[in-house]
């Protein structure tokens, strides 16, 4: 093998996917909580603000009540939290906490290192 391998996308993407599988302070998310990350942060770069309903309603790759188990998950990670509504007490906002947002900031610096912009 060349040098010029080490550069290839590919490899930068099989390094991408490894440094992922563990965020900060040790925190692991299967690949169910990954995706329901990445929908999570679609829509709040959307400038939307979801709840829970809407979150457990977002995506036909899961039940409800799967996503809403996964979302329960990822709040006992540190990841997301839930904020009762101003309007409304019965209606759950689904926000990320600091640990939730270095892990979005934790995969912008992955990719633009995938990238080989970092």
């Amino acid at each position: 093998m060349t040098s010029s391998f080490s550069s290839n996308a590919f490899v930068r993407f099989v390094n991408l996917i490894r440094a992922i599988s563990v965020l900060p302070a040790g925190v692991t998310l299967d690949p169910q909580e990954e995706r329901l990350m990445q929908d999570l942060a679609r829509r709040w770069g959307q400038g939307e603000t979801v709840t829970m309903l809407a979150a457990m309603n977002m995506t036909t790759d899961a039940s409800p009540s799967t996503v809403q188990r996964r979302l329960k998950t990822l709040r006992a990670k540190g990841l997301l939290e839930f904020e009762p509504a101003a309007h409304d007490a019965r209606v759950r906002h689904v926000v990320a906490t600091a640990l939730g947002q270095a892990y979005f900031a934790r995969m912008s610096e992955l990719m633009r290192e995938a990238l080989g912009r970092g």
